[in-house]
């Protein structure tokens, strides 16, 4: 179950709400061509350094480099066939990991400030010595027409004498995002703020806020793999309005709360974003899991035990959220009549480009698989000369359709018009599709944060008193989840409520269960409040619903991946923070979309969910509290 597309039919609610629009696009007819956009993210196999310890030379650096650049090369021209005019790379793609300062220095290339200075690798080779790999992306970019955001090694010279906290050596090394516009040009660099255990790389001596604007979307923020866990730079580029994100990763799964696309989909939920997540694949380390999300729709790649260990392209069109960028592509449709090009910074916007001869198409050939969602398609589809029915076997993958999209191997989506694709070198890989019922009462109107206190939010009116403790729940214990000792309470029969508390942060659960062939598993409600410590200081709020491992207290909070327990259910807190991420986890890493997400003016947080196409294996509302930090 590799590759999954998620389509909402009405946008969850998030925190509170402001109204937004999310425009339908993809739809020439209707007049709004340009107000959605094709991206991809690659899921790259790095090719491995054997001895990263050992100083290479700058040639043999570069050589293997090169390789993944190659690599890299391939899939830029597939995502271009296919549309794409942005592509994600993973975090620490060309040289791996485990570096020391000294080893990694073959791999440094010295990356100018586009803020200062106008730069084009690709045509102006001469300008800036030892750019080989910068020239190689940027021409990379400027073949296939499309922005290319990757992450590299970056040397900038220092002196003490000047930067007190310039190192020893007289030098920074950073671990570094590039972003590429579609002629080649330099258009961003940041410096990871959050390291984790990277003992090559410095922490950069000043916080960097670093955005983008394209002609297709408007503008993207810009954050590295466990950045998302902290204020900033992601809390500050939210505060600054920016809606949509690239962020390449390499992170290590961590059930039952952090694996990466969980935590990737609870962050665009909770904080109302598109997320361009691009991750490695390294078996040996854990690391697997990418995804394009949007509060609406997703498509996401999380391999599992036993696939051969490859690389995978996703590729999705999605709808605009940069409301800025909408209201002033708007106005100039309307100066210009209707017209589908216009200038935007100087680039030509195209609704269905002509750039490097791609066109960007809610349809196309995938040379692999196709998922195309139709709100009521039922009946067969043709996916990349595979028949997807609306549940049943094709050539060994299997395409589920729950809700209204049903035969989803060729079908157009309800959710801004988008087109999901997904590549992999392997067969065998199952799309998942779901369209989740809107309860009654749920709004599609949505958004996420109320960051700015003058903003109005309109709260949501749950339940004043919470459950009490039901007479027949056995007492609460403590065990370890995620190396924090949570405070939990085990379910007791099929339906039933409970509250288990952690000092004076409570968290409350309404539930009901069906249990498939007479299961015996155990589940438990926990819930923690405090720092946690271990690989990275931060504090957070949560609770969470989980599938112990076994029949023991003592198992849960242990990693699961599998369940069979249907479970219906109303989780709510009372968190300190307002920024609280929510996710639902099923077995075997499918991610489902919950009925809704509210909130009350006193603080309180409810995620309410129902018909569920697989057993439960985490439902979790994961507040940050960074003030305590």
């Amino acid at each position: 179950m590799a590759l999954r597309v998620l389509q909402a039919v009405a946008a969850v609610a998030v925190l509170c709400r402001f109204p937004v629009t999310l425009t339908r696009a993809g739809d020439r007819s209707e007049g709004t061509p340009g107000q959605s956009y094709v991206a991809a993210v690659y899921e790259h196999r790095v090719i491995l350094n054997p001895e990263p310890h050992v100083p290479l030379s700058r040639a043999a650096a570069l050589k293997h480099m090169m390789s993944n650049l190659d690599v890299y090369e391939e899939q830029a021209a597939r995502a271009a066939e296919q549309g794409a005019q942005i592509i994600v790379f993973p975090e620490d793609g060309l040289q791996g990991f485990n570096f020391s300062r000294l080893s990694i220095s073959a791999y440094l290339e010295t990356i100018p400030d586009p803020q200062s200075e106008d730069w084009n690798p690709c045509t102006q080779t001469d300008r800036h010595t030892h750019t080989e790999v910068l020239q190689r992306l940027s021409c990379m970019a400027r073949r296939h027409r499309l922005y290319l955001v990757a992450n590299m090694a970056d040397l900038q010279p220092c002196r003490q004498t000047s930067h007190p906290t310039c190192p020893h050596d007289g030098r920074w090394q950073f671990n570094t995002d590039v972003v590429f516009r579609w002629d080649g040009s330099l258009a961003a660099r940041y410096h990871k703020h959050n390291l984790y255990f990277e003992k090559a790389f410095d922490a950069p001596p000043t916080l960097e806020v670093v955005t983008f604007d394209t002609p297709f979307a408007g503008r993207f923020g810009v954050f590295t793999c466990f950045d998302i866990l902290f204020h900033d730079p992601t809390v500050r580029l939210l505060e600054q309005g920016v809606r949509q994100m690239v962020y390449p990763t390499a992170w290590m799964n961590q059930l039952p709360l952090l694996s990466a696309v969980q935590f990737q989909r609870a962050f665009s939920l909770g904080a109302n974003t598109t997320l361009l997540a691009a991750n490695i694949r390294a078996d040996s380390l854990g690391m697997t899991g990418s995804g394009i999300f949007t509060p609406g729709t997703a498509i996401y790649h999380h391999a599992r035990a036993g696939q051969p260990e490859e690389g995978r392209l996703l590729v999705l069109r999605i709808p605009v959220l940069d409301t800025a960028w909408l209201g002033t592509e708007t106005r100039a449709k309307g100066q210009a009549g209707g017209e589908g090009e216009g200038e935007a910074g100087g680039e030509t916007t195209r609704g269905e480009g002509e750039a490097g001869g791609k066109t960007a198409r809610g349809e196309g050939e995938a040379g692999g698989e196709t998922a195309r969602r139709e709100g009521e398609a039922g009946g067969e589809g043709e996916a990349g000369g595979e028949t997807a029915r609306g549940e049943g076997e094709a050539g060994g993958q299997t395409a589920r359709g729950e809700g209204e999209a049903g035969g989803e191997g060729e079908a157009e989506g309800e959710a801004g018009g988008e087109t999901a694709r997904g590549e992999g070198e392997a067969g065998g890989q199952t799309a998942y599709t779901r369209s989740p019922k809107p309860l009654s009462g749920q709004r599609e109107g949505n958004s996420g944060f109320c960051l700015q206190e003058s903003q109005h939010c309109q709260e949501d009116s749950l339940s004043t008193s919470p459950p009490a403790f039901s007479p027949s729940s056995p007492f609460p214990f403590t065990s370890s989840m995620m190396y924090d000792p949570f405070s939990f309470l085990l379910l007791s029969g099929s339906e039933g409520q409970l509250t288990v508390c952690d000092g004076r942060f409570c968290c409350h659960l309404q539930y009901r269960r069906s249990t498939q062939g007479g299961n015996t598993e155990l589940y438990a409600l926990g819930a923690f409040s405090g720092t946690h410590t271990v690989n990275g200081r931060y504090n957070v709020q949560v609770c969470a619903l989980v599938r112990c491992l076994g029949s023991e207290v003592s198992s849960c909070g242990q990693e699961v991946e599998e369940a069979e327990s249907r479970v219906d259910f109303l989780l709510e807190g009372k968190f300190r923070t307002r920024y609280v991420y929510p996710s639902l986890l099923g077995s075997s890493m499918v991610l489902e979309q919950p009925d809704q997400v509210k909130t009350t003016a006193d603080g309180r947080v409810a995620m309410e969910h129902s018909g569920m196409t697989v057993g439960l294996v985490t439902a979790c509302l994961y507040g940050r509290v960074y003030d305590q930090d």
